[in-house]
């Protein structure tokens, strides 16, 4: 099983798909420099801009970590 970081990176370079950085960084709100950190595994991202990127695109964690995840996470508390 991926780390989240990896998990995220990895969603995070299927939604770029053949688009620059610099737009799919000015669509998420984020800088440019910070989604290419983060998809080249240089940067964890933070909670807080994990959900605001999650948010701005209408998605919940267990689109991009899984059910299985998700449901783990909920158990915690």
């Amino acid at each position: 099983m991926p780390s989240l970081d990896e998990a995220f990176a990895r969603f995070l370079s299927t939604h770029r798909g053949d688009r620059s950085y610099a737009l799919v960084a000015r669509e998420l709100g984020i800088a440019e420099s910070t989604l290419y950190r983060l998809i080249n595994g240089d940067q964890s991202a933070t909670l807080e801009k994990v959900e605001t990127i999650l948010q701005k695109l209408g998605l919940k964690p267990a689109d991009v970590f899984g059910e299985e995840f998700y449901r783990k996470r909920g158990r915690r508390g």
